[in-house]
């Protein structure tokens, strides 16, 4: 499991260390420093896969030196440093510290543990959701190089339902209500996908052109309909079970914007979704702006869900020198906050002051 990231010098991260837990939330207003938290994370974990035997990478830059670093902290190198932990809770460090100007940015290893760090990879990996992942398109691609690959989009998401649709989850954890569901990840989709929106979903591969048909029905209806002919938050919705339900218990699981195209009831039983994953050993990372993610995830610690313990949540705003300043929240058992950054889903509150009439004039 990824345990903690630390940056200093990337865009408008000064200087920032944050704990990763089973499940983190990033939240904060546009354009302050959380994609580029979660970029940083999967900059080091792609690094991981590009070392050589000595320990030093080879390819992975990430643009122009000028362009990537902290413009006002004017630093001469960026320093990424990232910890992971194995079921043995057995911690690995991994740094990496980038240089350069106006050419590609050079990049040294820091770490004496490349080789168990890689070894680490191997074992378990990251899926990441991109907020420009895969949308509505009359058929997908099937990935006949590589079946078990997500895709950063989400490009490939049915192409693998298309080939392990009909076998058990690749862990017998996540598989919820068996005898009643079935064990396999079609019918575990199917299971999330009817709950949350009231859809289910079937592919059909067509290899000879490498492309696979997707159809959805509502529960109320056994007549399916092309992804074209059904709402835009059904195919996101799906595309994010699949990924989930494709990972293993010590895996990583990173989405920005989780709540594309969503109905509030369907975001908030979404962290249901997540925290039935996370407390069998998912781990969680979701960058959002949706107020119902949020109370979803508070709702989900009432419940004893999920474990406030389990949880790391962080409010990314800029302080007046236009530099990242990010909040740690903290919850009580009942999964109301301890701590509460002004700002923070606030506007709800704002605008509902405002039409009651008990604002200041």
């Amino acid at each position: 499991m990824l345990k903690e990231v630390f940056v200093d010098g990337y865009k408008s991260i000064d200087r920032a260390q944050v704990e990763l837990r089973q499940f983190t939330l990033f939240s904060g207003v546009n354009s302050a420093g959380k994609s580029s938290m979660i970029q940083s994370i999967n900059y080091m974990l792609d690094l991981q896969h590009k070392l050589d035997n000595q320990g030093r990478d080879m390819y992975g830059a990430i643009g122009k030196f000028v362009d990537v670093r902290n413009s006002v902290k004017g630093n001469k190198e960026i320093i990424f440093r990232l910890s992971e932990e194995d079921t043995n809770e057995e911690q690995y460090f991994f740094s990496a510290v980038c240089s350069g100007g106006e050419g590609r940015t050079q990049v040294k290893i820091e770490s004496p543990e490349s080789e168990k760090l890689i070894q680490y990879a191997e074992k378990y990996k990251v899926i990441y959701l991109s907020a420009e992942r895969v949308g509505v398109q009359n058929t997908y691609e099937l990935n006949i190089q590589n079946p078990w690959d997500i895709g950063n989009k989400g490009q490939f998401v049915y192409s693998y339902l298309s080939y392990f649709g009909q076998e058990e989850l690749l862990e017998p954890n996540f598989i919820c209500h068996p005898d009643e569901i079935g064990m396999s990840l079609s019918n575990q989709v199917n299971y999330w996908l009817n709950y949350l929106l009231d859809f289910r979903i079937q592919v059909n591969a067509v290899p000879d052109v490498d492309q696979v048909v997707v159809t959805y029905s509502n529960s109320k209806s056994n007549r399916y309909y092309r992804a074209v002919n059904v709402g835009t938050g059904v195919t996101y919705i799906s595309a994010l079970i699949i990924a989930a339900l494709s990972c293993k218990a010590g895996d990583t699981l990173i989405v920005e914007n989780p709540e594309i195209h969503l109905h509030p009831r369907a975001q908030s039983r979404l962290m249901e979704f997540m925290a039935f994953l996370c407390g069998r050993g998912l781990q969680v990372i979701l960058e959002t702006h949706s107020d119902h993610i949020y109370n979803g995830m508070r709702k989900c610690i009432k419940r004893n869900m999920l474990s406030r313990d389990k949880i790391a949540a962080y409010y990314f705003e800029l302080n007046e020198t236009m530099q990242t300043q990010i909040h740690h929240i903290t919850f009580n058992n009942q999964g109301a906050e301890e701590t509460h950054p002004y700002g923070m889903f606030d506007q709800f509150d704002d605008d509902l002051d405002e039409l009651i009439g008990i604002c200041e004039e």
